[in-house]
């Protein structure tokens, strides 16, 4: 490597990230997501919060089933 190599400058990289569903970059950080995939994204979080609602209630349900099934027990 020659001197004028190792002087020259690096251009500089900005920092960045892609959005998850277009790969655009975008430089606004906490967003994982471009404006343009806005709706893209709230569709796939209502869905994610319905499947979590979905297993919370599946979850009471199994538990006061097996309540109901101890109790059936304990007293026949």
């Amino acid at each position: 490597m020659s001197e004028s190599e190792k002087t020259a400058k690096k251009p500089y990289i900005y920092p960045h990230r892609h959005c998850l569903y277009c790969g655009r970059i975008i430089e606004v950080k906490g967003r994982d997501y471009c404006l343009k995939c806005k709706p893209a994204y709230v569709k796939e979080q209502s869905k994610i919060n319905r499947s979590k609602k979905f297993q919370r209630y599946l979850l009471y349900y199994i538990v006061a089933v097996f309540a109901i099934l101890v109790l059936v027990a304990l007293f026949a």
